[in-house]
């Protein structure tokens, strides 16, 4: 990207020089955090270096966060942490956050194209988002400042190796995530990663924006953000989509579970790394342990450098002994940090993607989707007659958030036993998760489909009952999210057959108001493996 060359002001007269004093803007995204933070940091830089002041913005945008079906739990914690951002950028750097509500990404380009000719704003600097608006939005900004000689410069920071940067001998896109991975962990073993610290402003106590409609005190930013989050949630209510959740108790869970801001994100990385790291690679696959990170959250609206997570992953590694390097529990956690890196990655490369567009177009084509209403509302509401699968839509409607482990089994579920179309299945999690990313859930439900990059052969259909077996093998999660079930074994909830014969009429359960399964999963296996033989 060409830069604008700016001249700096003269010395010799100080008034001129207060008059045009330069003003830069950082344009806050999905990256809500001070310490390692590649815009922030080199828009510092090039302030100090130019005696120019420093103002930041971030837009609300609910019309364009409705359209790509973000959640309300999302939009609560980014509004949560919103406050605490613009604490520690007037604390730490001197700089004062301005937040605006813009409905679509349209009205930020003009609102930004406003906000530059009334300050005589010169730069404005962001992270890279690799979506497809988010890349048109950037498009239109880019061109609409150029007229007026104002500088729009993004930077890389959402990954811990940039797209692009990770290839194939003949420069394309791995395919199949192992040799991605291999070379990812070469590369980063073999170079250093910067971590980027932003210094304070000099001299920026009087920056203050000329801007309407728009909140730069803390309390006033508080008030905005209340107010955006009821109106969403009366929109998301009004859909009527979501009639069988209580979005005020999902909120209340999602609030107490995901405490905002970059240091309690930190803190929580700390903690993991003490804690869970070291069991990481058995007990993360059982979700009643608890036993994850839980910082994809945090990680999908920027409150913690993903590069941070590596390197504390990496000293971990080398702190116990010197001879860690191969401790399959940190090195599985790194890996789903490379995942993260390589759905990115391929957005990037195939951004056909954002248009619900399968990675594998001639698999998803030929495959007889279903579209059945009913089916499709009974696994939403977590009626399927499958233990595993309904405990986990409950956990999902009730906290917003669901294990990984459970995302590929109810994923396979929705599109193999019940072969409904992955997109209904991954609108639906965007529309409920906390750390909704469209990258990952659409890796995500690509892989549990059979349509995307390196994911599971058609054939392999995990069978959800012996999932449940493998990882709740107690049947603790099943009977925390189904209380219904609670008299009955675990030894007859892991059992189709069983299921079947003690809910039926004259069976040892048959007085539980609980369904029986609404598909035979052998014969439906059998079914999804033809439908993709085709």
């Amino acid at each position: 990207m060409s830069k604008t060359a700016v001249t700096r002001q003269s010395d010799a007269n100080s008034t001129v020089k207060e008059h045009h004093q330069l003003h830069y803007l950082m344009w806050f995204r999905r990256d809500l955090r001070i310490h390692d933070n590649t815009a922030l940091t080199a828009l510092c830089e090039r302030a100090n270096a130019d005696n120019a002041q420093v103002s930041a913005i971030f837009f609300l945008t609910p019309k364009q966060w409705q359209a790509h079906d973000m959640s309300l739990a999302q939009l609560d914690h980014i509004a949560r942490t919103l406050p605490i951002l613009a604490k520690d950028l007037r604390t730490q750097l001197n700089i004062k956050l301005t937040v605006q509500v813009c409905p679509s990404f349209s009205d930020c380009v003009e609102a930004l194209d406003t906000l530059c000719q009334n300050n005589n704003i010169s730069c404005i600097m962001a992270n890279h988002e690799y979506e497809g608006n988010e890349i048109k939005r950037d498009k239109q900004l880019t061109k609409q400042l150029a007229r007026s000689n104002i500088e729009f410069i993004r930077w890389h920071d959402q990954c811990i190796l940039p797209p692009q940067s990770i290839t194939t001998n003949d420069d394309s896109m791995y395919q199949v995530f192992t040799p991605f991975y291999k070379k990812w962990r070469h590369t980063l073993d073999v170079s250093t990663i910067q971590m980027h610290k932003a210094a304070a402003i000099n001299g920026n106590t009087k920056t203050k924006l000329d801007i309407s409609n728009a909140s730069a005190t803390i309390d006033d930013i508080k008030r905005l953000i209340k107010e955006a989050v009821k109106d969403y949630q009366e929109v998301v209510q009004n859909t009527g989509l979501l009639h069988h959740i209580d979005i005020d108790a999902q909120l209340e869970h999602a609030r107490a579970a995901y405490p905002a801001g970059e240091a309690a994100a930190c803190q929580r990385l700390k903690d993991f790394i003490a804690d869970d790291i070291d069991s990481y690679d058995i007990s993360c696959d059982v979700p009643s342990l608890h036993a994850t990170s839980q910082l994809s959250a945090y990680l999908t609206i920027g409150s913690i450098s993903p590069r941070l997570c590596y390197l504390q992953a990496t000293k971990a590694l080398h702190d116990n002994n010197s001879d860690n390097s191969d401790n399959n529990d940190i090195n599985r956690w790194i890996s789903e940090l490379a995942w993260r890196d390589f759905y990115r990655h391929g957005l990037v490369e195939k951004p056909a993607l954002i248009r619900h567009q399968a990675y594998k177009q001639e698999t998803d084509s030929k495959i007889n989707w279903s579209y059945n209403q009913k089916d499709f509302e009974a696994w939403c509401v977590g009626k399927t007659g499958v233990p595993l699968v309904d405990a986990a839509m409950r956990c999902l409607n009730a906290t917003g958030f669901m294990h990984n482990r459970l995302r590929m089994v109810t994923a396979m579920f929705l599109t193999k036993d019940l072969l409904i179309d992955w997109r209904l299945g991954e609108r639906y999690f965007m529309q409920q998760l906390i750390d909704g990313d469209f990258a990952s859930n659409n890796g995500g439900w690509q892989w549990s489909a059979s349509t995307g990059t390196d994911s599971a052969p058609y054939f392999r259909i995990m069978n959800p009952f012996s999932q449940a077996k493998t990882h709740d093998p107690d049947a603790v999660f099943i009977k925390t999210w189904l209380p219904e079930l609670k008299a009955i074994p675990a030894s007859i909830l892991h059992s189709e057959d069983k299921m079947r014969k003690e809910l039926a009429k004259g069976g040892k359960f048959a007085n539980i108001d609980y369904p029986v399964p609404m598909v035979e999963h052998k014969a439906t296996r059998q079914l999804a493996i033809a439908e993709f033989k085709k």
